[in-house]
């Protein structure tokens, strides 16, 4: 499904939501201020069958309360006001009025959307224009109240995966921290619009503001809280990692070594980021990265074992899973999976070894030539294709290919100075 059509979808379904929700509240408002029949409009002009007089009751003329009108209007944020005016009025609770709002703020900028025509640095342009937009006509629509009410909702609800206690003045402090992030997002999006930070400025740029937003968050909330919030407590790690290695049905004694080993890793790469918050990109926070995972992995094949802990890999690895569900439609057979894996994990090794050699050099102020690093990654790239294509053939390789189970990274390098 394309971006247009599903944008379309979503703005339809979105439209069709909002006019419930419009026709219930103006359904709810009209029976609250219905009149009720008052006595004296009571009149006698008919005879029942008893020969009693008929009672007609003839409703008495009731003013409805008028609701907010506006004389002029004048621009989108205008009409939209007075639209929430009105739907505040009928009763719609802040929630909805924030739904209709936000919904109608998006379907102004369908058309803009339209008129990239698929242009993927337009449609970049767009999108960050209507993020970076978004507030002020939500503001501009619910009143400074309305809107903090709402946003701070969101944001909280962005902010813990899994939701924790909080005061009002711990709420508004993760409020706060989280608008920081937003805008430093928007900011590092829009560099790279504008083409005045690279791909590995941005990575590092925004790593670092997620490692400082992160650690104010632990200040806030306290070590446990922060935890669960971040779903890195005891009770949710342990509850995950027992179904990643449902398959491996390790001992009760395997899954606490592996438990700890778990806690050990989480409780090491906190300290490391936070020892690098300020330089993320630094080749000692790469290699003592690096050090950190592979000692992870022989610690699980330690008590795995070799086979249980490849085997788990093989397990957890989408590309392998993808092969062994679509096996007979793309000419595969265990053996050809197999190598796949095992080639495409040679590769990513390949990679990974010769980046940790450019950022070693980097650590020691040598300067890399760019044209040499392209060539020999592309003789690894060559190598690693060419022999995938030997062993396939052309046809189930395209295969792989298309369906992305075959691809291909790059390595990421520290900015030169």
């Amino acid at each position: 499904m394309t971006h247009k059509i599903r944008h379309q979808l979503s703005v339809t379904l979105n439209v069709l939501l909002v006019t419930a929700i419009v026709a219930l509240a103006w359904r709810n408002h009209a029976e609250v201020n219905a009149p009720s029949p008052a006595p004296s409009a009571l009149k006698t002009s008919e005879v029942e069958p008893n020969g009693q007089p008929k009672k007609i009751v003839a409703l008495a003329s009731v003013e409805q309360p008028k609701l907010p009108q506006y004389a002029n209007i004048k621009s989108p944020d205008d009409r939209r006001r007075m639209m929430i005016d009105q739907l505040r009025a009928m009763g719609v609770p802040n929630d909805l009025l924030a739904l209709v709002a936000k919904v109608d703020f998006e379907v102004e900028w369908d058309s803009r959307f339209d008129d990239c025509k698929g242009n993927m640095d337009k449609l970049a342009a767009v999108q960050l224009a209507m993020n970076m937009n978004k507030d002020a006509a939500m503001r501009a629509a619910l009143g400074e109240e309305g809107f903090r009410k709402w946003d701070q909702k969101t944001m909280l609800w962005e902010a813990m995966s899994t939701p924790v206690d909080v005061n009002a003045s711990e709420a508004s402090a993760i409020y706060d921290l989280k608008k920081k992030l937003q805008q430093r997002q928007h900011e590092l999006d829009q560099a790279r619009l504008n083409g005045t930070m690279d791909d590995a400025q941005i990575n590092a740029a925004s790593d670092k503001a997620y490692a400082e937003y992160f650690q104010k968050m632990k200040d806030v909330l306290g070590d446990d809280r922060y935890k669960k919030s971040q779903q890195l407590d005891d009770d949710f790690l342990a509850d995950n990692l027992r179904a990643q290695l449902a398959k491996a049905n390790p001992s009760d004694s395997q899954f606490q070594q592996l438990f700890k080993a778990e806690q050990d890793f989480n409780s090491s790469r906190m300290e490391l980021d936070h020892q690098f918050q300020d330089d993320v990109s630094n080749p000692d926070y790469q290699a003592k990265l690096k050090a950190l995972n592979d000692a992870h992995d022989l610690e699980y094949q330690h008590v795995l074992g070799s086979n249980g802990f490849y085997s788990l890999q093989q397990q957890q690895d989408p590309g392998y899973s993808d092969m062994k569900k679509y096996e007979d439609l793309w000419g595969l057979d265990d053996n050809k999976i197999n190598f796949v894996y095992d080639s495409l994990r040679s590769y990513q090794k390949s990679l990974q070894n010769y980046q940790s050699q450019l950022l070693a050099l980097q650590a020691q102020h040598q300067t890399i030539d760019l044209d040499t690093v392209k060539n020999n990654l592309q003789k690894i790239t060559d190598q690693t294709s060419l022999a995938l294509k030997n062993y396939l053939g052309q046809d189930s390789y395209n295969r792989l290919q298309r369906n992305r189970v075959i691809q291909f990274s790059q390595v990421r390098l520290m900015p030169q100075q």
